[in-house]
């Protein structure tokens, strides 16, 4: 990917997720509206983003940033696969081991499109009783660690498996 789409590819991905995220909200409205009242606003924030099991934001950070290193090393290892049809199954089953492996103490965003996008749909919706956005979060654990942890796997993948 060059410079030049990665771009227009950032924002078409954040606006998928703030436009995936308000199309939920429309199919739910009815649901969202019944259990004004009944649920906390932090469930009805978790409905659009993610949030950890336990707030520790160093602990959480290690955890987004860990579960994506080990995603996109793993991603570059298995790209190397030349026979037809393993790099997709491959890739699968890896988003579905960490997922289930790593992905309770955060939540498992390891992108930004992922949180950030729902998370703005979620600050501009007339939820009645919903809690705060919890930028400081948002903008921490699944926002940076996954982009720090991508990084370190790019190096990882080039210097140490020579990719």
């Amino acid at each position: 990917m060059t410079w030049g789409t990665f771009f227009p590819v950032v924002i078409a991905e954040m606006l998928g997720g703030i436009f995936g995220a308000l199309i939920v909200y429309v199919m739910y409205a009815d649901s969202f509206k019944h259990s004004y009242g009944k649920i906390d606003g932090v469930t009805m924030r978790n409905i659009f983003s993610t949030s950890p099991a336990v707030r520790n934001l160093p602990r959480n950070f290690f955890v987004e940033f860990f579960d994506t290193f080990i995603f996109i090393a793993a991603i570059l290892a298995i790209s190397e696969i030349k026979a037809p049809g393993v790099v997709p199954i491959g890739v699968g089953l890896l988003v579905w081991a960490i997922g289930m492996g790593l992905g309770g103490p955060t939540g498992f965003a390891m992108n930004q499109a992922r949180d950030l996008g729902p998370r703005i749909a979620h600050a501009i919706l007339p939820l009645k009783g919903k809690a705060s956005n919890d930028w400081q979060y948002g903008l921490i654990v699944p926002g940076l660690a996954p982009f720090l942890g991508g990084i370190a796997a790019a190096f990882f993948g080039k210097f140490y498996l020579g990719l």
